[in-house]
């Protein structure tokens, strides 16, 4: 039976992930097989395991600290909202349909609470130490009693907890006391620690408030977790965005803000090269100040097209690819540029037809299927800024809805050689010729990082700026923000008490 510990928090984005995050590379430094668990989650930045399974973001970068591969246990509930109450719930990394996201009816709990403890036990059986996250609060008064995420998965194996609070915020201390006094006594016990996250300030004005909490509520506080800013982990969901830390920079890249964007984090590895500013474009954005315009995937393509007919987003980005300024759209974003879009099952919702932005000389067509997998292929395209990277080598990830198809005259971007692991020949993308304008269908098409400086290269050409010469490693970058973090982690926790806890 493998060890376990859980982070749960006072609230939500109090740093239970980047925290989990750091515990599974400490505990596989210090000699252990870990793996991360997260029971249910809801969320839109996604990754795809090996076999094709979806899979929360923050799970697939804390299984990566832990140097192990991402399995579709490690997560059993992923809930992706789609707008209209409606989310997609998807179940050991397979879509089973939409719900009300509401939806916790007493079978549904006791069904959702079977798998959980059945992915659990499997792991239990493969790993020797299992890192647990919860969502949100346990304390949420009006849905504890459906609250699959926190007490409930703790219990099963009777897990220690510890609980974390987001001190920037300000309340944080009396968050801890509230949260603890609104536990049923059987859970408080589960409560071992106490840990401060995202402290900057004077430590000395802090240990009074320690000492108070510690007895009020019988807990050790052991940790107090400095703010972190120059450690840049992939985040989980969109509310990251409104913390998001742009640097200034000689090329601006614009991402365009969508209500229901998803895997925005295709466009870190843009913000880590240097002279690149990327920011984050709502509706009321003058595009002439940006070198490149982005348009990201989406949990809802209708929606959010449809969004950007209605604020005037679309005229504004057709003036820009008009006016040969580079239009790239990912995934959703790719079928927005083309022609038109048809939802004849309306699988996206209530409209069966839309008109695209026109940019691109293709239509898609909806379907229940989803299609998830992990790609590698190679360059397709010979014109402009991809002549240079004809035939190389591209890694990425699929996860749509939807099929593309191509007119006779527009060109394909990518030759797709492997699915998932299954040997493949099929076409992705399209490029048009007569514009900067281009789509595909992969998440992690700007992680492949001579495509990325080529990309970035072109940009600064068009300025008259010097190129970059030395690559930067996105994986290098990565592998250092796990280390810096756990450094800083590990020096800030009582480790030695956290391993008494487990034992």
């Amino acid at each position: 039976m493998a060890k376990t510990i859980m982070l749960q928090g006072t609230s939500s984005n109090v740093g239970k992930s980047i925290l989990a995050t750091a515990l599974c590379r400490i505990f596989t430094q210090d000699g252990y097989q870990v793996a991360p668990f997260k029971s249910w989650n809801m969320a839109l930045n996604s990754y795809v395991t090996a076999d094709g399974g979806e899979i929360g973001r923050a799970q697939a970068i804390q299984a990566d600290a832990a140097d192990v591969e991402i399995g579709v246990d490690m997560q059993p509930f992923l809930i992706k909202p789609k707008g209209d109450g409606q989310a997609q719930v998807i179940v050991k990394g397979r879509p089973i349909g939409d719900f009300g996201v509401d939806r916790k009816d007493p079978e549904y709990i006791e069904w959702a609470m079977e798998i959980i403890d059945s992915s659990l036990r499997r792991l239990s059986a493969q790993y020797e130490l299992i890192v647990l996250e919860g969502a949100g609060s346990p304390a949420e008064i009006n849905i504890k009693d459906k609250d699959i995420a926190n007490m409930k998965v703790a219990k099963l194996n009777q897990t220690p907890v510890l609980l974390v609070a987001d001190i920037d915020r300000g309340g944080a201390l009396a968050a801890v006391v509230g949260t603890l006094k609104l536990l049923e006594p059987e859970e408080r016990d589960l409560v071992k620690g106490i840990i401060l996250n995202k402290f900057r300030g004077d430590f000395e004005l802090l240990k009074s408030g320690i000492d108070i909490l510690e007895e009020k509520t019988g807990k050790p506080v052991l940790g107090v977790i400095p703010y972190l800013k120059d450690i840049r982990i992939p985040a989980e969901d969109s509310v990251a965005l409104a913390d998001f830390c742009k640097q200034e920079g000689e090329v601006k890249i614009g991402i365009i803000n969508l209500p229901h964007i998803s895997n925005f984090t295709d466009f870190d590895s843009l913000a880590y090269e240097v002279g690149v500013e990327v920011d984050y474009l709502g509706a009321d954005a003058d595009l002439n100040n940006y070198d490149a315009i982005i348009i990201p995937g989406t949990k809802n393509t209708i929606l959010d097209l449809n969004y950007l007919h209605t604020s005037g987003l679309a005229r504004k980005i057709i003036a820009q690819a008009n006016a040969g300024k580079t239009v790239i759209g990912i995934c959703g974003g790719y079928q927005m540029l083309g022609k038109k879009l048809m939802d004849p099952e309306l699988v996206e919702g209530r409209i069966r037809q839309i008109i695209g932005l026109g940019l691109l000389d293709v239509e898609t067509t909806f379907s229940k299927e989803k299609r998830t997998y992990q790609v590698s292929g190679r360059v397709y395209s010979d014109l402009d800024l991809f002549r240079v990277l004809k035939n190389e080598l591209i890694t990425g990830y699929e996860i749509h809805m939807g099929d593309t198809k191509l007119a006779n005259n527009a060109q394909a971007l990518f030759k797709i050689e492997a699915r998932s692991k299954v040997q493949v020949d099929l076409l992705d993308g399209c490029y048009n010729q007569d514009l900067r304008v281009w789509g595909t269908y992969l998440h992690g098409i700007f992680d492949n990082d001579n495509f990325r400086r080529v990309f970035i290269n072109s940009l600064r050409r068009d300025k008259g700026l010097k190129e970059l010469a030395k690559e930067c490693s996105t994986r290098k970058a990565l592998v250092e923000s796990y280390d810096n973090l756990t450094e800083v982690v590990r020096g800030n926790l009582d480790m030695d008490k956290i391993y008494q806890i487990i034992e």
